[in-house]
């Protein structure tokens, strides 16, 4: 595993991103979340990923999210923060 990914997705689109993570044989950890970051209702998604596996990742995220959500950045469907690994411990 490279990086973990942390991402805030408005509701509508959840659903669609997990489908095609799980699709794509990303392992996807789904939580529930709270508060105003989109200014919507919104779920957290936790994803371990390779280097490779990150690239498809951002194109399913760009693919369902970018093009129809419709807003400017700052109102954006989804926040995805990217943390490269150093070392990760598999327990």
């Amino acid at each position: 595993m490279d990086k973990m990914v942390f991402a805030i997705i408005a509701d509508r689109f959840v659903g669609d991103v997990i489908d095609e993570l799980l699709e794509a044989e990303i392992s996807v950890t789904e939580m529930a979340s709270t508060g105003g970051f989109l200014k919507e209702g919104n779920t957290t998604v936790v994803v371990g990923v390779t280097n490779s596996q990150y690239e498809k990742l951002k194109e399913i995220f760009e693919r369902i999210v970018g093009k129809n959500s419709g807003r400017d950045e700052t109102h954006a469907g989804a926040h995805v923060f990217a943390i490269d690994l150093i070392k990760g411990i598999h327990i």
